[in-house]
This record gives C-alpha cells, sequence and structure tokens, in this order.
C-alpha cells in the first residue's frame, strides 16, 4: 500500500503540472505574430495589454490577417496584436 505522504506529493505534483503547464487554446493565443517578409526589420510581437497609441504621419497601410486596414503600417497591426498578410489596402 502506498503511504499517505506519497500520496500527497503524487497529488500534489499532478496540480502543478496543471496549473503551470498551459493548454494549446492560451498557447495559441499568445503566439508571436511573425511577417518579417512582408514587414522587414520587425520582430515577432505579441498583442499588448494597454492600448495602441500609434501616430503616424505618412499613410502606409497594410491589411492584416482580420480584413482590418491598418493606415499607419506594420507598426499599428503590430501594436493591435495582428499578422500583416498583404502591403497595401485590403
Amino acid at each position: 500500500m502506498s503511504s499517505p505522504k506519497s500520496i500527497f506529493l503524487l497529488m500534489l505534483i499532478t496540480i502543478m503540472a496543471i496549473t503551470i503547464l498551459p493548454p494549446d487554446v492560451q498557447s495559441a493565443r499568445t503566439s508571436k505574430i511573425n511577417d518579417s517578409k512582408l514587414c522587414p526589420g520587425s520582430s515577432p510581437v505579441t498583442k499588448p495589454a494597454a492600448p495602441c497609441n500609434i501616430q503616424c504621419f505618412r499613410a502606409d497601410p497594410v491589411c492584416g490577417a482580420n480584413g482590418v486596414t491598418y493606415t499607419c503600417g506594420c507598426a499599428e497591426a503590430h501594436c493591435n496584436g495582428v499578422r500583416v498578410v498583404k502591403l497595401g489596402p485590403c
């Protein structure tokens, strides 16, 4: 028979594994955006917690994976957590 200490330890390890390891859905939400072919010089980013405050001085529209045109270009799309699928408007 197993001792109460070993049962407790096994339960504790199981609970820790469940809480520490993220489910596939969570990892999909936080997946990094990588569209470096369309937006050279940009590094993969994740959606920020705070709202975006992009100020652009010239229009450089790009089309996001969500079908929205981002007038200020790659920086605005990335700030909103959207991958760029096309240069120019959607």
